[in-house]
């Protein structure tokens, strides 16, 4: 298994109305539970967490907090820092700042799991 972000066009929150359009691969589960989720909380991330929804709107506030989770995998993230830091650096955050960049006042939301 692993961690992915879905993308979904459509009224946010609303799981039957909204369009599926992409699944964003973010971590392999392993790797997800045993390093993801200890920065998530030592970094009090609040959005960018598992089985959470957010807005496109709100892609601002995580592309802050995937910063925070960089920093903190960079001393902490032992064997997986490379591969965590190269899905941050070079997938999610290009992927995020260009999708707020053409679509910032449109309908998406995506959920993380």
């Amino acid at each position: 298994m692993s961690v992915s972000l879905g993308l979904y066009k459509g009224p946010i929150f609303d799981c039957y109305n909204s369009k599926y359009v992409e699944m964003i691969p973010v971590s392999f589960q392993n790797v997800w539970n045993q390093v993801w989720d200890k920065a998530i909380t030592e970094c009090n991330i609040r959005v960018f967490v598992d089985c959470c929804d957010f807005s496109v709107s709100q892609i601002p506030e995580v592309l802050v907090e995937l910063d925070r989770i960089f920093d903190w995998v960079q001393v902490n993230g032992g064997k997986d820092t490379e591969y965590i830091t190269w899905r941050i650096r070079d997938e999610l955050k290009p992927f995020l700042i260009q999708f707020y960049q053409e679509h910032k006042d449109e309908d998406y939301w995506f959920t993380l799991g």
